[in-house]
């Protein structure tokens, strides 16, 4: 059992001011507003999500959004979690547990993955990851803290093969007829001292945001291999770039969907350092 480490950090510790705290994302002024509406008829799935890692009190609202509209499409047989390890690629077993309870993996999906060689388990690997634990009780709030709800956590380095991987995971869905969503947390651009990162020699808030909407624009027209060059000709201080780019090769969705972005120095105005947040929905 894998427990919990963003608990009191990322989220509140105990289950109603978790629940509270969640519920005050989905109802901020930048946040969609509104709870989830529960699914009354089948809907067509939304495919995949990006949202940030990040604590909630910063980030919350605009995971709110992806998660709003996850809820409202239905529930997949499986949500893939991928994030980002400069130590290495591989996938998890092991459940794991929230303020909300467990959260397991689909075992049967994991290891037919595993069989296929590009993604082999590797726990240990994630056990300082923030990635996956991170959307975890978004996730259980949204599906009403289901049991049947199952994961399945990766982790990719940057030389990751990401076409071997792609191939495998749509390979083992398709012989195991499950329907899966995808979740990749990634915070855009972390800029300033702070995170050794200050490319701008003036106006650094205004040009993050032209920076990032470089590349949301890549994402949205679905260019997989021209994200990655925007990414790498930039230098972009991103967490996660291997992850959104198998998102949009596992996918190839038809629509992607910029719900809400904005930096933390929107809300407390340190323009010296700050980190970037987008919510994009993919259908």
């Amino acid at each position: 059992m894998r427990q919990a480490r963003l608990s009191g950090v990322y989220y509140k510790a105990a289950p109603t001011l978790l629940s509270k705290q969640i519920e005050e994302c989905f109802l901020s002024g930048r946040g969609p507003g509104a709870l989830p509406v529960a699914v009354k008829a089948k809907k067509s799935l939304v495919r995949g999500i990006i949202v940030p890692r990040y604590s909630y009190d910063k980030a919350g609202p605009v995971m709110a959004w992806s998660y709003k509209a996850l809820a409202e499409s239905g529930i997949p047989d499986v949500v893939i979690i991928i994030g980002q390890s400069e130590k290495g690629t591989g996938l998890s077993t092991e459940p794991y547990e929230t303020p909300f309870g467990i959260v397991r993996v689909d075992q049967k999906l994991a290891l037919a993955v595993s069989e296929k060689g590009s993604l082999k388990e590797n726990n240990p690997l994630f056990d300082e990851d923030e990635f996956v634990e991170s959307q975890l009780p978004f996730l259980q709030y949204v599906y009403s803290r289901q049991e049947n709800l199952k994961i399945l956590p990766l982790l990719l380095s940057p030389g990751a093969e990401l076409k071997k991987i792609v191939l495998d995971i749509k390979e083992s869905l398709m012989e195991q007829d499950k329907k899966a969503t995808v979740i990749v947390p990634v915070n855009f651009t972390s800029y300033g001292r702070n995170h050794n990162y200050i490319p701008f020699s003036s106006d650094a808030h205004k040009q993050v945001y032209a920076l990032d909407e470089g590349a949301i624009n890549l994402i949205r027209e679905n260019k997989p291999n021209d994200y990655l060059k925007y990414v790498d000709d930039k230098a972009m201080n991103t967490d996660n770039f291997m992850g959104v780019t198998a998102l949009l090769l596992l996918l190839k969705a038809k629509k992607a969907l910029l719900e809400q972005y904005y930096t933390t120095a929107d809300l407390d105005q340190d323009y010296k350092n700050f980190v970037s947040f987008a919510s994009l929905v993919l259908k």
